[in-house]
């Protein structure tokens, strides 16, 4: 379901890369995510939610679609949901390096 990545070489990657790293991984994850959950804020194709990611909003709109997919896939799993929705927003903004390491620390979980 959830491709498992090494949190420690996806960080790596992505300051090495200036970044350019972080785009292929949002992209790949976008669809996982999208693939799994079913859940899109606005119902945005992962295409969409992907053009978003040059402007400012795109990080926003990627953390709520990704704590809604990953909670979507523990309830079919029927694991307990944990609403992070502010802590991932919080990160986008603010560190989206962090938001990185905790969505895919969670997509290796439920991978």
């Amino acid at each position: 379901m959830f491709t498992n990545r090494s949190v420690v070489v996806v960080i790596v990657l992505t300051i090495v890369t200036c970044g350019l790293y972080s785009l292929y991984w949002y992209w790949k994850t976008m669809n996982e995510m999208y693939n799994a959950g079913g859940k899109s804020l606005g119902n945005l194709s992962p295409a969409i939610q992907f053009v978003l990611m040059f402007l400012y909003v795109g990080g926003v709109v990627f953390a709520i679609n990704a704590d809604d997919n990953i909670n979507a896939v523990k309830q079919q799993r029927g694991l307990t949901a944990a609403d992070n929705k502010i802590i991932y927003i919080l990160l986008a903004v603010i560190f989206p390096i962090a938001l990185l390491a905790l969505v895919q620390n969670e997509m290796n979980q439920l991978g």
